[in-house]
C-alpha cells in the first residue's frame, strides 16, 4: 500500500504515533469491492475495517429487500468499530457502495488497542458519535422531508467521500436507499438533469451543478457537516497503515 493511500484514513491518520503503533502490527491491506457485505445484521464482528477510499453504507434489514440507508462511511469512519468495542453483533448491514482501498484487523486486537490506551479510546469514541449523529439525521430527514432534498443530500453525501463527481449509483440502488419506488427516483433524477444540476446515466449520475443541488438539499446536510469529526493537532501525522 503506498504512502499516499495509507494515510488517508481519517482514524487512523489522526492518531498519535504511540497510539497508532498498538495498532500499527494487526493491520492489513483489504480491498473494498462493489456489492461486499462486511456484515450482516445479527452477524459476530470479526474485524473492523478503516477505508481509504470507497463509500459503504449501512442499512436497516428487512425481511423481504435490503433496506434503507442509515449512514454512509468512507476514510471519514471506520466500519465496525462500534459493536467490536462492545463485543456486540452488528445491528445492520453493511454493503460496500463504491470500491476502493482499506485496512483492517481482527476486532479482538482493535479492542484489546483501546484497553491500553486512553487516548485511543476517546478518539473511536468520536468517531463512533459522528456515526450515531448521522444515523439520527438520516431518521429525521426519512420523516420530514421532501425525496427530491433527500435524494439530493444522499448524492452529495457520496460526492464528498469519493471526491469525484461521479456518482456510480443505478436509480435502483438509489430507490432502495431512500425507501422508494425506483419510477420515483427516476422523476426526480429527471428534474433535477432538467435544472441542470445532474447529468443522468445508466448506472451513474454526475453532479454537473453542485450549487444547484445544495439549493434543491435539505438541512441535513449542513447538520452533519458540522457534526464531522476533526483532529486535533498532534506533532506527527501516520503515513503508514500495513498492508502489502
Amino acid at each position: 500500500m503506498s504512502t499516499a493511500q495509507a494515510s488517508r484514513n481519517e482514524f487512523l491518520s489522526g492518531l498519535p504515533l504511540p497510539d497508532f503503533s498498538l495498532l500499527r502490527n494487526h493491520l492489513a491491506a483489504k480491498d473494498l469491492r462493489v456489492g461486499e457485505i462486511v456484515h450482516r445484521c445479527g452477524n459476530t464482528i470479526d474485524e473492523v475495517v478503516f477505508p481509504h477510499s470507497g463509500v459503504a453504507v449501512l442499512r436497516a434489514p428487512l425481511r423481504e429487500g435490503p433496506g434503507t440507508g442509515i449512514a454512509l462511511i468512507g476514510r471519514d469512519g471506520i466500519i465496525g468499530g462500534f459493536a467490536a468495542n462492545a463485543s456486540a453483533p452488528a445491528t445492520c448491514d453493511c454493503e460496500v457502495l463504491a470500491g476502493g482501498k482499506a485496512s483492517k484487523m481482527a476486532a479482538s486486537a482493535f479492542r484489546y488497542a483501546l484497553d491500553r490506551s486512553p487516548t485511543l479510546r476517546h478518539w473511536a469514541s468520536q468517531f463512533d458519535n459522528a456515526l450515531m449523529a448521522q444515523a439520527q439525521q438520516t431518521a429525521l430527514c426519512n420523516a420530514t422531508h421532501s425525496v427530491e432534498a433527500r435524494m439530493c443530500r444522499w448524492l452529495l453525501e457520496m460526492r464528498a467521500r469519493s471526491e469525484d463527481d461521479m456518482i456510480a449509483l443505478t436509480q435502483s440502488t438509489l430507490a432502495e436507499l431512500l425507501g422508494v419506488r425506483r419510477t420515483t427516483v427516476t422523476l426526480v433524477a429527471g428534474h433535477l438533469e432538467a435544472a441542470g444540476a445532474l447529468d443522468c446515466r445508466r448506472g451513474a449520475m454526475r453532479i454537473v451543478d453542485r450549487q444547484a443541488l445544495e439549493r434543491s438539499c435539505c438541512e441535513c446536510l449542513v447538520r452533519l457537516k458540522s457534526n464531522t469529526v476533526r483532529s486535533v493537532p498532534i506533532h506527527e501525522q501516520v503515513l503508514v497503515v500495513g498492508g502489502g
